[in-house]
């Protein structure tokens, strides 16, 4: 099933009923919704996967870079103590 846009919502014409109380076709309005339900759920948990990933890649970057900034200390004092 292809995501629905904003656009397509905005644009669909449903059918309207009676005479003098115009009301929508109610098959029409929940399929639309239907619709518009089953893309927000995936885009929200596409947004749900990205972030994690996002998060994850951040949280292994600080990792790395404190594992490096520990490394560059320890080669400080082993040069410190090599020069004494």
């Amino acid at each position: 099933m292809a995501l629905i846009t904003p656009y397509e919502i905005r644009s669909w014409r449903l059918t309207t009923r009676g005479w003098l109380h115009q009301s929508y076709d109610a098959d029409e309005v929940d399929d639309l919704l239907d619709d518009a339900a089953d893309s927000l759920e995936r885009v929200s948990l596409w947004a749900l996967i990205v972030g994690s990933r996002q998060h994850a890649i951040a949280s292994n970057h600080k990792s790395r870079r404190r594992s490096l900034k520990r490394r560059r200390k320890t080669i400080k004092n082993i040069n410190r103590k090599g020069r004494k």
